[in-house]
């Protein structure tokens, strides 16, 4: 039997495991996710790349997509609506890659999802993972998901990036990035210099892990990581490059290898030669026609300087859990863009549908109608000070609450009556509601948790899905929540939460360096930016460590403030 038959008898049998799965009462997700990852491997060697699509973007977000999908009889028609984003046995599922597809164009144009998955690895099945064990990656498959019809001729596009072979790899990666974090975490050590030699060197692992996803990980494929521009002009330029070389050479050429091109020129001026070069080694043509677009691609370079500058569009990053610690919005090729976390295409897809009444251009437009719990536990004295001095001279006129816990029922209320709650405090607020409690909640608020670890998604170990309290919240309907991968310093996380407030609420940014001089040490401009994702690369400027810096992430769909 030749290996394309071999593969096609198992993907068989694959199919008929996913079809039992989906008739459980409550289906085992992470088994569902793994079995979905093994099709999308096969699917890829026989180089059925739209069936890889789907494979994998069922191969996401099972633990928040389980708990969420246990509405049973939905009793209105929003509610089915909303159910039907994550049911197993929606339409949406059984359409297959064409479900698929039907969810991208529903969405607003303006969003690309980019899906970074860890390939399929038997073990994963089998055996029980221990708690918080750096993990192993072999291969990553990196999916590009174009959302809205104005694109009608682009399609999902999947690649296989294989593991580095540089003495830095990415379980090195995981490894450098756990014995940072345990350092810093470190109670028993009471030496202030230790602390900041500790602190310093963790900064400096942060931000030579962020390098080496770029330079040995995603290599030249961090072209499929970039947003379209927001100016339709250059957008459609994108497209004319490649679109002009098949039509005046009257080529033809695969979807796929056109996708691929697309992703060279909408991010060229972030590549050298040689990874242009690389990436035009995936596209299936001859040697003359490479040549033909290698010479229009250059030219467009050539010409192209002022492109580095120019705004882009929000990036929905989806991730394999595993890859969740990492700082990907800090990758050079990211970090001066709008960048948030999904956990997969069925929860972007919810999020929107609940929310889509108030989304115009991408974008769900709220009212700065807000409330702050600054140092609830009375533990954080001087980011108490520092909080409700920022929001006396910025004007900020939102009711809040100081050195007092608030009760179950009163955190409850806050949620369903304003659209930002800001909290300054330890963790992120859960300790004062139940998460059984916050999962009967409706909410339309955006948390601002500025608590250590406040979005972190915790590895529980065994062969269960992650867990963190940002599930919760999106659960209830948050459209977007604010927060921290991991512990950070006081002083750096209110610099954060002062900046990104003070340019994005209604009213005329304060400079806040002429203010607090001994704690904003550098002079930075602070532009009015409505645009909450933008918003969070201008905050990040503030810190005085890449530790900090690296720790901030927005989870949810972009938000613009109303004036």
């Amino acid at each position: 039997m030749n290996p394309d038959a071999v593969c096609r008898t198992v993907l068989n049998e694959i199919e008929e495991c996913l079809s039992q799965i989906k008739q459980m009462p409550l289906p085992p997700f992470p088994v569902y996710e793994n079995t979905n990852k093994a099709a999308a491997y096969i699917s890829y060697r026989l180089k059925e790349y739209d069936s890889v699509a789907y494979y994998l973007s069922e191969a996401h977000g099972g633990g928040i997509r389980s708990k969420l999908s246990l509405i049973m009889n939905p009793d209105t028609a929003s509610k089915k609506e909303l159910n039907d984003c994550l049911s197993l046995n929606s339409e949406y599922v059984a359409k297959r890659y064409n479900g698929l597809v039907e969810r991208l164009k529903e969405m607003p144009s303006e969003w690309t999802l980019i899906q970074i998955t860890k390939n399929y690895n038997p073990k994963d099945v089998v055996t029980p993972r221990p708690t918080d064990k750096p993990t192993e990656v072999s291969e990553l498959f990196i999916s590009r998901y174009q959302c809205g019809q104005k694109h009608k001729n682009i399609k999902p596009l999947t690649i296989k990036v294989d593991k580095p072979k540089t003495s830095l790899g990415q379980k090195t990666i995981f490894e450098v990035l756990k014995k940072s974090l345990e350092d810093t975490n470190d109670r028993q050590n009471k030496d202030p210099s230790a602390i900041r030699n500790l602190r310093d060197s963790a900064s400096q692992s942060i931000k030579n892990i962020s390098q080496e996803i770029h330079t040995s990980w995603i290599k030249h494929w961090i072209c499929m990581l970039l947003g379209n521009y927001i100016d339709e002009k250059l957008s459609a330029e994108v497209y004319s490059v490649i679109d002009n070389v098949i039509e005046e050479e009257n080529m033809t050429i695969s979807d796929r290898g056109r996708m691929i091109l697309y992703q060279i020129t909408n991010a060229v001026v972030q590549l050298t030669n040689d990874e242009i070069n690389n990436i035009l080694k995936e596209v299936d043509c001859s040697t003359e026609e490479m040549n033909k677009f290698e010479s229009a691609i250059n030219k467009y370079k050539l010409n192209g300087s002022h492109l580095m500058l120019k705004k882009r569009h929000s990036v929905l990053l989806i991730l394999d859990e595993h890859l969740e610690c990492l700082p990907w919005e800090t990758i050079p090729c990211l970090k001066r863009h709008p960048v948030s976390r999904v956990s997969s295409v069925h929860i972007v897809h919810r999020l929107y549908h609940k929310h889509k009444d108030s989304i115009q251009n991408g974008l769900l437009k709220i009212k700065s109608q807000g409330y702050y719990i600054l140092n609830p536990d009375k533990s954080l004295s001087n980011a108490e000070k520092r909080m409700s001095s920022f929001l006396k001279e910025r004007n900020v006129n939102w009711d809040g609450i100081q050195s007092q816990e608030p009760t179950s029922e009163q955190f409850s209320s806050l949620l369903k009556k304003n659209n930002i709650l800001l909290y300054c405090g330890h963790g992120n607020g859960t300790q004062y509601l139940h998460s059984l409690d916050l999962d009967k909640l409706d909410l339309q608020c955006i948390p601002l948790l500025f608590g250590c670890s406040s979005v972190k998604h915790t590895d529980k170990g065994g062969r269960s899905n992650f867990v963190g309290a940002s599930y919760g919240y999106l659960k209830a309907g948050c459209p977007c929540v604010i927060g921290m991968l991991w512990n950070v310093t006081s002083l750096d996380a209110d610099n954060l939460a002062r900046a990104m407030l003070n340019v994005w609420l209604p009213g005329n940014p304060i400079n806040l360096q002429e203010k607090w001089p001994k704690e904003f040490l550098d002079q930075q401009d602070y532009p009015m930016e409505r645009e909450l994702l933008r918003t969070l690369a201008i905050a990040r400027k503030t810190t005085r460590s890449f530790f900090n810096y690296a720790a901030l992430v927005a989870r949810g769909i972009p938000i613009i403030m109303s004036d």
